[in-house]
């Protein structure tokens, strides 16, 4: 078993493959000197002119703009001015997409606010998530593909086995809702309640 760093082919993909990949991999944050290691359990894929539940819907706006970027940069909103989103680009340059990480599961380092507060490690909903490790709208456009380790990359480990990936609609959007663009792992902690998924597929991930 080993650790594989995902580099800029990785996110030069359709949204939805990129989202159901990333399933499982590791995302390290680094904060100072340490890093904390989470376990992505719950994606949601976005496009562009085809997806009208995407900020890229109508074009490259100017917060849209770096959906239209280099794949493999962070896109960081607020929701509703309350809460940080976190995604990272896909597709080629010149055509939108990105992949919002909505939950994971703290796997080295540790959250002191949610383990006193919840005494879980569950990064659940992409607003704990973003605020558990410190991702901010300071963060948007970071390049997760640098050579060098920067503030944020992904790592997937190289396995013998396999689990199993749910997928579902989007959770709380009122546009794009019967497109199943919303990837889990099944029987993760950290995955939202809130909807079912109405099929699955095996796919090699960490167990």
């Amino acid at each position: 078993m080993g650790r594989q760093v995902l580099g800029r082919d990785f996110f030069e993909r359709s949204p939805d493959v990129v989202a159901r990949e990333l399933v499982g991999a590791i995302m390290v944050v680094r904060q100072g000197r340490a890093a904390v290691r989470v376990r992505i359990e719950e994606t949601e894929a976005y496009g562009g002119f085809d997806d009208p539940a995407s900020h890229a819907f109508r074009g490259p706006t100017k917060r849209a703009a770096i959906m239209f970027g280099e794949p493999g940069m962070l896109y960081v909103y607020q929701s509703y001015g309350v809460h940080w989103c976190m995604n990272v680009v896909t597709e080629r340059v010149g055509t939108a997409g990105a992949v919002l990480i909505r939950a994971g599961e703290i796997e080295v380092g540790r959250s002191n606010e949610l383990t006193t507060k919840y005494g879980s490690r569950e990064l659940r909903g992409p607003g704990i998530l973003t605020r558990e490790l410190g991702i901010t709208g300071a963060d948007n456009g970071i390049d997760c593909c640098q050579d060098s380790p920067g503030r944020i990359r992904f790592e997937r480990f190289v396995v013998t086995g396999a689990c199993e990936v749910g997928v579902s609609p989007r959770v709380g959007i009122s546009h794009g809702q019967e497109r199943l663009s919303r990837y889990f792992r099944l029987g993760g902690r950290a995955v939202s309640k809130r909807s079912v998924g109405r099929r699955k597929n095996t796919t090699r991930l960490p167990e």
